[in-house]
């Protein structure tokens, strides 16, 4: 089986290839397959959760049409690790197949961990704690440093982009490389993901699993975090996964928890400050780029919220 090596390649080619924004990958896949057998799965890859429902439906796919996209591989041994396309892989085993169509690259461990935190976070299914672990590794490896100096890099530049003093000098050489990881993923600016993401890493064990595999949207796990009782958190959090609360639901509950009792009736004619809120946050959201990035399934689920909004406005107005 032929293997590319790494002076062969196009890096930025094979980025696009993974992601799927060229016609013809860039290098060829092997014309036999590799067998699944032989594949091991890289343990600090992004992705740690993988829907039994959507793995299914894949599979159903996969027996109908084959594995249409290659996945990524580096031998380790005699075995070969799974660099981007475990999902794939996965799928392919369930449909019963011997062996999936792959692409040998000859990489270091530096090399594999970016492309899969890459190729992962140009995925539009990540959930937000995925999400948010694979920016840190993607930075880790860029800057050549762990975790702890990695957060603190961020909130120093989130510091200087408000004008405050930070106790941390930054290295310019760092902060290029930070920022130019943030424009490549295009999702996030260093502000957005310190202040609306890093939390993240406060969440306590059930909140982040619960987020990790689905059970829980991040937004609802966020106001779930800020209630301090650890006891009265946890049974908030099994009443919003199991009666499907809804995230003013939960604010209520929090409102209650908090000794404020039922929200008060706003006056007719009035606009609360939870509405306007919500207004203002919609607003931020609904921007063309935003929008362009979802998938169809959240597409159409926006779609049907503004028209839901839009027939319940038109409604009152009458």
């Amino acid at each position: 089986m032929a293997r590319k090596r790494r002076q062969d390649i196009d890096r930025a080619a094979v980025f696009e290839a993974i992601l799927g924004d060229l016609g013809e990958a860039p290098v060829e896949a092997s014309a036999g397959g590799i067998p699944l057998s032989s594949l091991r799965f890289n343990e600090g890859q992004p992705r740690k959760f993988f829907d039994p429902v959507a793995l299914k439906d894949l599979a159903h796919s996969i027996r109908e049409k084959g594995v249409l996209e290659p996945i990524i591989v580096r031998q380790v041994g005699e075995a070969y690790e799974v660099v981007a396309g475990e999902r794939r892989a996965r799928a392919a085993k369930l449909a019963g197949l011997a062996e999936v169509p792959a692409i040998v690259l000859d990489l270091d461990d530096r090399e594999a961990l970016e492309i899969a935190i890459t190729e992962n976070l140009q995925r539009e299914d990540l959930n937000a704690v995925e999400e948010t672990e694979a920016v840190l590794g993607l930075l880790e490896v860029t800057l050549g440093a762990g975790r702890t100096a990695v957060v603190e890099l961020l909130q120093a530049l989130y510091a200087e982009e408000r004008g405050r003093t930070s106790t941390r000098k930054v290295d310019p050489r760092q902060r290029d490389a930070a920022q130019a990881v943030f424009r490549r993923i295009g999702r996030f600016g260093v502000s957005s993901f310190v202040s609306n993401r890093l939390p993240i890493l406060e969440f306590p064990p059930e909140l982040l699993d619960a987020v990790r595999t689905g059970q829980i949207e991040f937004t609802k796990a966020q106001a779930i975090a800020r209630v301090s009782d650890v006891k009265a958190q946890r049974r908030l959090l099994a009443d919003a996964i199991t009666d499907d609360l809804s995230l003013s639901q939960i604010r209520r509950r929090i409102t209650e928890l908090r000794g404020g009792g039922s929200a008060a009736a706003v006056p007719e004619g009035e606009v609360s400050q939870e509405t306007q809120r919500l207004v203002t946050g919609a607003k931020r959201l609904l921007n063309k780029r935003r929008l362009a990035s979802l998938d169809g399934k959240r597409m159409q689920r926006v779609t049907e919220l503004l028209e839901e909004l839009q027939q319940l406005l038109a409604d009152d107005s009458r």
